[in-house]
């Protein structure tokens, strides 16, 4: 590994110039269309529209019985609140239809001659003409009728003097039976959908279910094998590998025979998701400074949340489910030409000892950015860095600087960690149950609200539509309040405002359908919000030395959790509204346990197993957190930045540890992938976004804490000679 900090590196080349703009949103648009369009396709590919059951002697009577009049003939029904009819999705009559529609054409038209001596075998005929046969009396009430149907061309010859007859009615008492014949669906919003070419209603409803499921076991594991791959053989290796397979296969979904195989696709889709939004965000978040990574992660929200808009839009014009899986699949192609454009990770590069591959990425860096630094950048860097740990060149160092490093090794022994540490120490276990907890359920919660919207009783796309929408003023809103009410509050309020929500949704009557919807869309906004603050939140209360191993194993719960979301969307079979109960109260439920959690808002963040277990311990449950004013914080220099939150020094957290670090940066953004960020906070283990304060430096003569102003509020280290 090299002794350059990459940080360090971009205060010569830029933090944020105008090549770290270009990589950053040529990245986004893998990170957010191909993943949006990856994860929630199947809400319409696989949609459910209302269906019923079909009755095939009813089929060409469209001419003299309308829809509502075939359904109350054939349909098992319940009176609503309202006094509406619910007609039986998956119940029929089992009666003999024909002879039902004979008899009712004779009743009303008594002996058949009552005007221009039309005969009853003229009005009912089953041959497709004007003769033969008259009324049949004595059809069975089975499957043999089915052949018989009423021919609608000779009803149309009644004269139009006559009133039409008064439709047939059902009896309650007829027996009833499941569909027979398959079912007829509404298309008004769907042309074809999967579940429509295959009938995967009634008894077969738990297939598009199993099918989310599916893919998001498939996301278990593929979130731990392209981790793995980025930390291996680099980001750039993980992020082509990635592109390369998901546009393959999800090509090769659109062409599905059955749904068996078109399940076994998502998921080995699912192995990219959210790999596919976190490895190229990370590689764009591992070339910016430390100062602009909440402004990455808030805009790659807001760009993910408006690439799901785009996708209920493409899908209202493209109402077939195969030329919708086309349309968002095939031009992914272009992404190929990304093994020409995007560079490694320098960041990478130089934690793999890579320096001269990341030389010629710094010189181009530098170069697009408009600074000049000279030949040989890095390697100068490195022994500058040498020189100032008491290295020379040839790599011996005196007895009194040998001390030094002995020291220094024993000092990172001493803050080495297992996962063991997470049961082990009380403070730190009570932190780490409530963050898995909380991951859980904002998992959970965001991804049902975004496939139940098809159960709102409104256009599946419009709703849709609208839950994308709202995310993007949930995440400015964010972004504006964690650097000033906190973290921990503005992650219980945004959960407990989304849960409400959802939970108020059962005293909504059943007519008031855009009452529960609206209160579904502040569900989505206060899910949205609470999860982008979330993984900055997440971040910052674990220790350094367990910060990656306790954010994988976190996440990988979360994923376990986020397996039983389908079938709490599939609870709306029984009552529209039962998933947004489930769902509110586990949001409810994650608002109450964060109270608990200690604020992070301007405080130094643990480094070792001891501060972890010390940081917030002492914590006060009502506390909120306090900013300085502009003349403060300039005389707060030299103080340590944790008594700005939690206390005074009789409540101190971690000692001196402020005075160890070399540089402290709050708000390190991890994004919002709806899912987990395993291989996120491990994007360099020693030189990861998130773990900046992991690089330690000889004792400076003299130390000054400074309150840095940008997209990210932090402090940093400085030494004064």
């Amino acid at each position: 590994m090299s002794a350059i900090d990459f940080d360090e590196v971009l205060l010569h080349v830029g933090e944020k110039g105008r090549y770290q703009n270009i990589m950053y949103y040529l990245l986004c648009i893998p990170a957010t269309l191909p993943a949006a369009f990856l994860a929630f396709s199947q809400v319409f590919v696989s949609a459910s529209p209302e269906h019923w059951c079909r009755i095939p002697e009813l089929d060409n009577l469209t001419g003299i019985l309308s829809l509502e009049d075939r359904k109350a003939l054939s349909l098992p029904y319940r009176t609503k609140s309202d006094g509406r009819r619910e007609y039986s999705k998956c119940q029929m009559y089992d009666v003999n239809y024909t002879a039902i529609i004979e008899t009712w054409l004779n009743s009303a038209y008594e002996n058949g001659t009552a005007v221009g001596g039309l005969d009853l075998a003229d009005i009912a005929d089953t041959g497709g003409g004007g003769g033969g046969g008259g009324p049949r009396k004595d059809l069975p009430l089975d499957d043999s009728s089915r052949g018989s149907t009423i021919n609608p061309t000779t009803l149309l010859r009644f004269p139009r003097r006559l009133p039409p007859p008064p439709p047939p009615v059902s009896d309650p008492g007829w027996p009833t039976a499941k569909c027979k014949h398959g079912w007829d669906y509404d298309n008004r919003d769907y042309d074809s959908t999967l579940v429509t070419e295959l009938d995967l209603v009634c008894d077969n409803s738990w297939w598009p279910s199993t099918s989310t499921t599916f893919f998001f076991v498939g996301s278990l594991f593929g979130n731990v094998v392209f981790g793995w791959i980025a930390d291996k053989w680099g980001r750039r290796t993980a992020f082509l590998a990635i592109i390369f397979f998901e546009v393959i296969f999800s090509i090769a979904t659109s062409f599905s025979p059955n749904y068996i195989v078109y399940t076994a696709l998502r998921t080995v889709n699912g192995l990219f998701f959210p790999a596919i939004y976190q490895i190229p965000f990370i590689l764009a978040l591992e070339l910016m400074g430390p100062r602009y990574r909440t402004f990455a992660g808030m805009v790659i929200c807001i760009f993910f949340a408006t690439a799901m808009s785009l996708l209920a839009l493409l899908s209202y014009l493209l109402r077939h489910w195969y030329s919708l899986s086309l349309a968002i699949s095939v031009p992914f192609v272009l992404l190929f030409s990304y093994y020409w454009i995007i560079p490694e990770s320098p960041r990478w590069l130089l934690s793999k000892n890579r320096i001269d591959e990341a030389e010629v990425i710094i010189q181009t860096m530098a170069r697009v950015n408009g600074k000049v630094v000279p030949p040989n950048f890095l390697r100068t860097m490195e022994m500058d860095v040498l020189r100032r740990q008491g290295l020379p060149c040839n790599g011996q160092a005196s007895a009194a600087e040998g001390a030094d490093l002995e020291a220094d090794s024993r000092l990172q022994q001493s803050i080495s960690a297992t996962p063991m540490d997470l049961l082990t120490n009380p403070n730190i276990r009570k932190k780490f149950f409530i963050l898995a907890f909380d991951w859980v359920a904002n998992a959970v919660v965001y991804n049902g609200l975004s496939y139940n919207t098809t159960n709102l009783g409104v256009s599946d796309y419009l709703a849709f539509f609208i839950g994308g929408v709202v995310e993007i003023p949930s995440y400015i809103v964010t972004w504006y309040a964690m650097d000033r009410l906190g973290r921990r509050w503005v992650l219980c309020m945004t959960m407990l405002l989304g849960g409400v929500a959802c939970v108020s949704c059962m005293f909504v009557p059943e007519d008031a359908v855009w009452v529960t919807v609206s209160l579904a869309m502040v569900g989505k906004f206060g899910i949205a919000a609470s999860f982008a603050v979330f993984y900055v939140f997440v971040g910052e209360l674990l220790p350094t030395v367990l910060r990656s191993q306790a954010m994988g194993i976190a996440s990988f719960i979360a994923g376990i959790g986020l397996l039983s979301f389908p079938y709490i969307v599939h609870l709306a079979v029984y009552w529209r509204v039962l998933p947004l109960i489930v769902m509110g109260s586990l949001s409810v439920a994650g608002a109450v346990t964060s109270i608990f959690l200690p604020e992070t808002l301007n405080i130094h963040l643990p480094q070792t197993i001891e501060e972890g277990e010390l940081f917030g311990a002492d914590f006060k449950l009502w506390s909120c957190p306090t900013l300085p004013s502009r003349k403060n914080r300039r005389d707060s220099e030299g103080v340590q930045l944790k008594y700005l939150v939690n206390g005074g020094p009789d409540r101190g957290t971690s000692g001196d540890a402020v005075e160890s670090a070399s540089a402290v940066v709050a708000g390190c953004s991890s994004g919002n992938a709806r899912l987990s960020f395993d291989q996120q906070s491990r994007m360099s283990r020693s030189s990861s976004s998130c773990d900046e304060d992991t690089q330690l430096t000889p004792a400076p003569t003299r130390l000054r804490a400074v309150v840095v102003e940008g997209p990210v509020r932090g402090t940093i280290v400085r030494t004064e000679k």
